[in-house]
């Protein structure tokens, strides 16, 4: 009988490297408090939260730290 859990575990940072990865020059389209749009691509939300991760490790906060 074939299982139909997953092989890991189910995470944010799991699915922007996933979109990432297969659907870099996708965007992502979200409306500002002001009305405007803000566009950009799920490379660009993997490559921004990447950045953020490392400054918060920086700043000491670590992997078991809620935030």
């Amino acid at each position: 009988m074939l299982v139909l859990m997953q092989d890991r575990p189910l995470l944010i940072s799991s699915l922007v490297e996933f979109a990432a990865l297969h659907h870099n020059d996708e965007e992502i389209v979200s409306r500002t408090v002001e009305g405007l749009f803000h566009r950009y691509t799920y490379m660009d939300c993997a490559t921004r939260s990447r950045q953020l991760t490392k400054s918060l490790e920086k700043l000491g906060v670590a992997q078991s730290d809620r935030i």
